[in-house]
């Protein structure tokens, strides 16, 4: 699934806004419904995959049932931790 990820990211303060857009059939070949329960464990598990360190909260999912998509936006903090900028 997070071959086929669209990543934005907008750095605010301190904080980075983040959208994923997800194809709608990889999405609901792994999930059944869109639930901030699957939202986060996609995020984290992608976060994960990148080893990206941020911490998100604000966790929010949509279906763009024209565009075939699922967007999952979040803010990721970067306090505390060990992240670089690139």
């Amino acid at each position: 699934m997070y071959n086929n990820v669209l990543e934005k990211r907008i750095k605010k303060n301190d904080i980075y806004e983040i959208t994923i857009q997800i194809p709608e059939d990889d999405y609901f070949n792994s999930y059944e419904s869109l639930t901030r329960d699957s939202a986060a464990e996609i995020l984290q598990n992608y976060l994960k995959y990148h080893h990206d360190d941020g911490k998100p909260d604000d966790i929010e999912i949509h279906h763009n049932k024209n565009a075939h998509i699922v967007n999952i936006n979040a803010n990721l903090h970067y306090l505390d931790n060990n992240h670089r900028e690139m």
